[in-house]
């Protein structure tokens, strides 16, 4: 998934982060975020906290491109794919 989107800073020094990358990364309002400078000078922002991107839990079990999944969801994911191998 690559999106792109251009935005000014504001008088005060903010940035805005459009609401439809904020739902395809999980980011919720009062998210904390790191920021860091590249050698490159390119500013990248990522999630400082992971989510769970099923329920929202804070608690994830799993990281994987920047996604998480908590242990209860990884559970249910689980029983799902046990059932459908089972039903084969």
């Amino acid at each position: 998934m690559k999106m792109k989107e251009y935005k000014r800073i504001t008088s005060k020094g903010g940035l805005n982060i459009p609401v439809s990358i904020r739902r395809a990364m999980g980011m919720e309002c009062r998210d904390a975020m790191e920021l860091e400078v590249t050698g490159e000078n390119e500013l990248v922002v990522r999630p400082y906290q992971i989510r769970c991107i099923f329920c929202g839990e804070l608690e994830v079990e799993i990281r994987q491109k920047g996604k998480g999944i908590c242990r209860s969801c990884l559970d249910e994911i689980m029983k799902g794919v046990e059932n459908h191998v089972n039903d084969q």
